[in-house]
């Protein structure tokens, strides 16, 4: 039986019952309390731990803490520090965070999301100590810290602290907010995060799919209707704009939406009132506004697809999701979190991902994004029948090398000028590398000292790829 130790820094007993009933969920830990800081260093220094827990109490000196975050960094042990503070403070967090806190927080605690932290953030030092021959080698995350929602990953990977900063100042503030992004790259996660960060957190968070239905079913879904406005209409309905409230309103795919119902859309922003179908008496509009598009809506108004002074009302502060395939240091990150998340559904605590399955999740170009990758790792868990999540468990897209690319020995044809003698010879330099790996573009890109991107962009400019 393997076993790893997590350490609490608390002198609230009530505190570390609830801390031992979430730890005791999860096989393979177990708990020490200890009443400071500096008891905390001493004891990691001399017998290591998976994970330490610091309770911050109000007005509590935080030098403790920072003393032992400086001390685990010096070490290099590489331990994540999570806190348990007892009143939520953004400013604390986001320092926290800086100091390189792994999560923040707050009480009343969610228990929920504290047992998926327990587990994510010791699972590779559970791993190691049961199987360490066996294991991937992927390095505790750098995670993006989004306070009280426990989806924060999908923002892993890529250089993401910029945006997460201003998420964090934009939030709390009613200002209205237009996503952009792939399909699949996290906006609806995006919008729920910043409903839970904001005051209306207790209100409503409402969806209208505007590319899912048709214009007259758009309308009525935004704003009702009432009886006999239009044939069915057998009964008043009360719309997403009234049901909402004081609460959030999340348009997605707004690039969707048809010219008429763009004009009604923009008075409610504008005037912050409405009229249900069929109706002539003014509603007001009270909720916080979050809207999304899966493509560009500035070529959408350059094209003459959605108008100009709607784009410009919606596009106050604005958020761009990156691909997967830009993040892809992010996908042992999300990969992880997804495997604990279907471990757990289906009772199988402890999976882990071999080596080659990671390498192939991370030379695939995912069009899906994050609910692709998502989906993989669901249906990889229900076909195993091992410990661990193997190559032959995933689809048959991440076992195919790609496509084939030759390397022609002979000499180059003569060139005209210096940049086309310069491409000739990149040209050769990516094909010999890829040669030399198999045909994996990680890996000859890191042989080559250029990003997975970096090469996929000269892939395409070489010819290298097939269409």
């Amino acid at each position: 039986m393997y076993d790893v130790s997590m350490v609490l820094i608390s002198q609230d007993s009530t505190l570390a019952s609830v801390v031992q009933e979430v730890v005791a969920r999860t096989p393979g830990i177990r708990l020490e309390r200890v009443q400071d800081h500096d008891e905390a260093c001493d004891r990691v220094a001399s017998q290591g731990a998976a994970l330490v827990l610091s309770h911050l109490t109000p007005g509590g000196p935080v030098a403790g803490l920072t003393r032992l975050l400086s001390t685990l960094e010096a070490t290099g042990r590489g331990v994540p520090v999570l806190v348990l503070s007892d009143e939520y403070h953004a400013k604390q967090a986001l320092a926290l965070h800086r100091l390189g806190v792994a999560d923040y927080l707050s009480r009343p605690l969610d228990l929920g999301r504290l047992g998926y932290l327990i587990d994510i953030l010791t699972l590779a030092r559970r791993r190691g100590a049961a199987r360490p021959e066996s294991v991937a080698p992927i390095p505790q995350p750098q995670m993006a810290v989004i306070p009280g929602d426990e989806s924060f990953l999908f923002l892993a990977g890529g250089r993401m602290g910029e945006m997460i900063e201003q998420i964090r100042r934009v939030a709390p503030q009613d200002t209205t907010i237009l996503l952009g992004g792939e399909t699949g790259s996290g906006k609806t996660r995006l919008a729920g995060v910043i409903h839970r960060l904001s005051p209306r957190r207790d209100k409503p968070l409402l969806t209208v799919n505007c590319g899912a239905l048709a214009a007259n079913l758009i309308e009525s879904e935004m704003f009702g209707h009432v009886k006999g406005a239009f044939t069915g209409a057998d009964t008043n309905r009360i719309g997403k704009f009234t049901e909402v409230g004081r609460g959030t309103l999340f348009l997605d795919e707004i690039d969707s939406l048809p010219p008429v119902l763009q004009a009604k859309l923009l008075r409610a922003v504008e005037d912050r009132v409405f009229e249900p179908v069929g109706s002539n008496k003014t509603q007001p509009l009270q909720a916080r506004l979050i809207s999304a598009s899966n493509r560009p809506l500035d070529q959408e108004v350059a094209s003459g697809r959605f108008r100009a002074d709607l784009y410009y009302r919606l596009n106050v502060v604005a958020f761009n999701l990156p691909p997967l395939r830009e993040r892809v240091e992010g996908i042992p990150h999300l990969a992880t979190s997804f495997l604990a998340e279907f471990g757990r559904r289906t009772g199988r605590l402890g999976l882990t991902i071999a080596p080659e399955a990671l390498r192939a999740l991370e030379a695939h170009s995912w069009p899906g994004n994050i609910r692709e990758l998502r989906n993989v790792i669901e249906r990889a868990v229900a076909l195993s029948d091992g410990p661990s999540i193997q190559l032959e468990d995933l689809p048959d897209a991440f076992r195919d090398p790609g496509p084939t690319i030759t390397l022609k020995l002979e000499p180059p044809p003569s060139q005209s000028t210096l940049a086309a003698s310069k491409d000739e010879v990149e040209r050769v330099q990516i094909t010999a590398a890829l040669v030399r790996n198999g045909n994996n573009r990680l890996r000859a890109a890191a042989e080559l000292g250029i990003s997975r991107m970096t090469l996929y962009k000269k892939l395409h400019k070489f010819g290298l790829i097939a269409s």
